[in-house]
């Protein structure tokens, strides 16, 4: 059994990738393993995950309806709309939180074995990734109950879960190591997912924000996500060949920073775990 050495130089993004691929049967049971031991003990299991985003969704629909219906462009249907953000946005803050987690609550291993950290973000991200999954269920009813369709986008969904898996694994990577250095980092985060979900167009169309506004909300990469999703499935937004761009750069930029730093950091990391 190899025993993990934090003196050892850590090898490059390319060559971490590599070894993850190596390790791809270790990281499909850490899969299976969030996917079933988070609801062990649940009667409905997995469906557990529907409960926050449908809650959430009852209730922004139940507060902003009448306040943004009527300013949604081209007569789109509210609640598809609204949906789709609040999906959207649990795939984001799950995936992010459980990346960045991964590594403190996978110290017994990383600190007894050699295994390469990164894979621990990437099975946390790849799980919340498929419980957004079953989240297009609901998102597919509300679709057929307002008389849309996935659409003959739909298969484009494979890029933006693609693009939202890297860019979550990378910043889960970077929020890992705050997470093990500096006990405030989780409730710091949290409110910063709470600042970045209003700072999102998850419940208001970006029309009916001023001129400035607008801008500020274009900076911000997850409305490039938001947009596309909502293009590709369901045709609740057009999404512009700058937000596509925009999405692929920031899912790779993210990805390798998270990683680079996240190797550089890994021996005084480990140390303190």
């Amino acid at each position: 059994m190899l025993v993990y050495d934090s003196s050892v130089r850590q090898t490059p993004v390319i060559s971490v990738l590599k070894a993850v691929w190596e390790k791809r049967s270790l990281l499909r049971l850490l899969v299976a393993r969030d996917l079933t031991v988070r609801y062990k003990r649940s009667v409905i299991g997995i469906w557990w995950s529907l409960l926050n985003p449908l809650f959430t969704t009852a209730v922004m629909f139940y507060v902003f309806n009448t306040v943004f219906k009527a300013k949604l462009p081209d007569g789109q249907s509210f609640l598809p709309y609204l949906l789709s953000g609040v999906l959207t946005m649990t795939l984001f803050n799950q995936g992010l939180t459980m990346a960045a987690d991964s590594i403190a609550s996978g110290a017994g291993v990383l600190t007894k074995v050699y295994v390469r950290p990164e894979i621990f973000a990437f099975s946390a991200t790849i799980s919340s990734a498929i419980n957004f999954l079953f989240g297009l269920i609901p998102l597919t009813v509300v679709l057929l109950i307002f008389g849309k369709h996935p659409g003959i986008k739909t298969p484009l969904l494979i890029i933006f879960m693609g693009c939202m898996t890297l860019f979550t694994t990378g910043l889960g990577l970077l929020l890992a190591i705050a997470y093990v250095n500096f006990d405030d980092s989780r409730s710091l985060i949290s409110i910063f997912l709470l600042a970045l979900q209003y700072m999102t167009p998850v419940f208001y169309p970006i029309s009916a924000l001023g001129p400035h506004t607008q801008s500020v909300i274009h900076l911000n990469p997850l409305t490039s996500y938001l947009q596309i999703f909502r293009d590709v499935y369901g045709g609740n937004a057009h999404a512009t060949l700058h937000e596509w761009a925009m999405m692929g750069f920031t899912s790779i930029f993210f990805f390798v920073l998270g990683f680079y730093v996240f190797g550089r950091k890994w021996p005084k990391v480990v140390a303190k775990l």
